[in-house]
């Protein structure tokens, strides 16, 4: 029972995003994430005000839309502009981002520091800081990746960005999904039991396989079709040296997706709770979907930027 629940629950949640993700104008799908971000940010300082930890909610959410907003526009910028002047853009974009980002963790330093009505201001201070890193400056990256226009290397393609954000989340939860069925069905290691009980290496194996097996159908179609959505993977086809980096990356990412998902869990075994809300039957809270999604991204922006520096790709 509990099984179709949490079938039903997630194939309906990944309606909506599918949904949202195709059809919706860039800048909607942009205030989508940053919404998305704030539920997911809402359910951890809640997990930890019932943890006695009393994080600023409104003054992350804060420095989270400023971040996350600044992050959309500078993508946005930063595409519209002259090929000639991109590099100019990126470079002054990306001193201003540095000092953004310490000026908000320093911002929310002082907040908590300078409350008296906290009692144990240097713990919260610690959380609230990680907080805001954690989903907000996390997230960050998969507006920017959404909002890509093309690929480096590839030609421009309408919604090739949105597709990248859109495999990234296939790949990931089918990590999660394979994980799940195999693992009940036949795990028997577990693979962290301090942290996620329910997590074997049987598991871990099934999901690497669902999301491997997904990876491969899409890089597939992006060598063999012209499909505009398909130029920000077009790139991995182009040679066996590029298809071997592409599996790498695969794995690497599936291995941070399984990493986000036990980080949540610390949370959640330190808070004293079971999930992050009851919002999804069978599922959990918000926060519970996009777990093994939140550092994603991030890998594998780092992992295409490392194939492009070593001439890879």
């Amino acid at each position: 029972m509990v099984s179709k629940q949490r079938v039903i629950c997630g194939l309906s949640v990944a309606a909506v995003w599918l949904i949202a993700i195709f059809l919706l104008p860039i800048w909607c799908l942009a205030c989508l994430l940053i919404a998305a971000a704030g539920i997911c940010l809402y359910e951890l300082c809640t997990m930890l005000r019932k943890a006695g930890y009393a994080v600023p909610f409104w003054s992350v959410l804060a420095a989270g839309i400023v971040w996350m907003g600044t992050v959309a526009v500078k993508t946005g910028m930063i595409h519209a502009a002259p090929e000639s002047e991109v590099m100019d853009l990126r470079a002054v974009w990306g001193l201003l981002s540095s000092a953004l980002l310490a000026a908000l963790c320093i911002a929310l330093f002082f907040r908590v520091l300078l409350d008296r009505r906290i009692d144990r201001p240097m713990p919260v201070m610690a959380l609230t800081v990680t907080s805001f890193l954690y989903i907000p400056v996390m997230l960050g990256y998969l507006v920017e990746l959404a909002m890509e226009r093309y690929a480096p290397g590839a030609e421009e393609g309408y919604g090739a960005g949105i597709f990248l954000a859109f495999f990234l989340a296939l790949v990931t939860k089918l990590c999660d999904t394979g994980g799940y069925f195999v693992g009940s069905a036949c795990g028997r290691y577990k693979m962290c039991p301090r942290l996620s009980p329910g997590k074997s290496w049987e598991g871990t194996a099934g999901g690497y396989a669902f999301s491997l097996a997904a990876a491969t159908g899409v890089l597939i179609l992006a060598g063999t079709t012209d499909w505009g959505v398909l130029a920000g993977l077009r790139w991995f086809a182009e040679s066996p040296g590029n298809v071997a980096w592409f599996y790498l990356t695969m794995i690497v990412i599936v291995a941070v997706g399984i990493l986000g998902d036990l980080v949540e869990s610390l949370f959640k075994r330190q808070c004293g709770v079971k999930d992050s809300s009851a919002l999804f039957p069978a599922m959990g809270g918000f926060f519970d979907t996009f777990d093994s999604l939140i550092f994603v991204p991030a890998a594998f922006m780092f992992m295409r930027t490392l194939g492009l520096m070593f001439c890879i790709i």
